[in-house]
């Protein structure tokens, strides 16, 4: 049977490789600011979502301007912060209008004070079908800047709003690749939650593998680190081990996160129950006594964790200084 040539109905990247262009000229002149924190894991049921949400509750809590992006069809966040059924729970579809229909991408409201978010949902389901037909088309292209436009439709979109805020937070969707591929290109920073098992650690391998693609669009972004998640807080010896497999997996590309994560099954149920990350629900007078204490000390490690998140990005932002100052 011959093959017959279809002409697939895609959206135009005109506006997207201008985007492009200009922040590549920005980051070649070091005025392109570390703003956008990519939680990403090429495996599911690593504690991503939960972790994307009590780090921007925690982050906001600070004072600055959180805007939480969830790049996910599953759309958790409404469960994880308390917005289901609400005005801010849109399934995903302000996010779908602003990248298939280039509106202004638009937060559907204001979560926690300081706290912006753009909720995903169902509707990404026609945003993830236009990447696979806009790689499709790309691949046909003997144009270099036509080949890798494609990934960039985030970037184009976030860039137009990265000047309203101080931090933006991209929760991915672990088993699409378009979507990782679009986070990494939009994203400055990268922080990679895992568990120990084999199958979370070639997780990680495979986000490596997709860091090194969006590169090629992207050159500014880093790897912030690693959270090792779920695991028992007594249990040192076997944390080194485990961060001792985690640093070879990584080569040197960046550090394991010194804060961990522990697991407490109670809590992080009772967290999706009530709509409401640890650090909000451990002050809960009407928890039972024993997973209050739980609840306070997963607290504890999320509110770390924020602290050394922004350690690490203030480095990455002295040594960006740095480079600028040498040329």
């Amino acid at each position: 049977m011959p093959l017959r040539t279809v002409r697939l109905g895609v959206v135009d990247l005109s506006r997207v490789k201008a985007a492009l262009r200009r922040r590549l000229q920005l980051m070649s002149e070091g005025v392109h600011d570390r703003k956008v924190i990519v939680i990403i894991n090429g495996k599911g049921g690593v504690g991503k979502s939960s972790l994307s949400a009590a780090i921007a509750a925690a982050l906001a809590k600070t004072g600055l301007q959180v805007l939480l992006i969830e790049i996910d069809e599953q759309g958790n966040h409404c469960e994880d912060l308390g917005t289901t059924g609400t005005e801010l729970a849109d399934d995903g579809q302000a996010q779908a209008a602003a990248i298939l229909e280039g509106k202004p991408l638009t937060p559907t409201g204001e979560a926690r004070p300081n706290l912006y978010v753009v909720p995903g949902g169902s509707a990404l389901q026609d945003v993830i079908e236009e990447l696979y037909c806009q790689r499709r088309v790309a691949a046909t292209s003997d144009d270099p800047e036509d080949q890798l436009a494609w990934m960039g439709m985030y970037a184009s979109a976030i860039d137009a709003v990265r000047h309203l805020y101080d931090v933006i937070v991209l929760d991915v969707a672990p088993g699409s690749e378009p979507l990782q591929l679009q986070a990494l290109v939009a994203g400055d920073m990268a922080l990679v939650p895992t568990r120990s098992d084999p199958s979370s650690r070639k997780g990680l391998r495979t986000v490596a593998r997709r860091f090194a693609v969006a590169m090629r669009l992207n050159p500014q972004l880093r790897l912030l680190g690693v959270v090792l998640f779920a695991t028992a807080s007594a249990a040192t010896r076997v944390q080194q081990k485990i961060r001792d497999q985690l640093a070879h997996d990584l080569n040197g590309a960046a550090g394991v996160m010194e804060q961990t994560i522990r697991h407490v099954e109670a809590a992080a149920v009772a967290c999706r129950t009530h709509g409401r990350v640890p650090q909000e629900l451990a002050a809960s007078p009407d928890l039972d006594p024993a997973l209050r204490r739980s609840m306070k000390a997963l607290a504890g490690d999320y509110r770390s964790l924020a602290l050394e998140v922004l350690q690490a990005k203030a480095e990455l932002d002295q040594a960006d200084a740095n480079r600028k100052a040498r040329r």
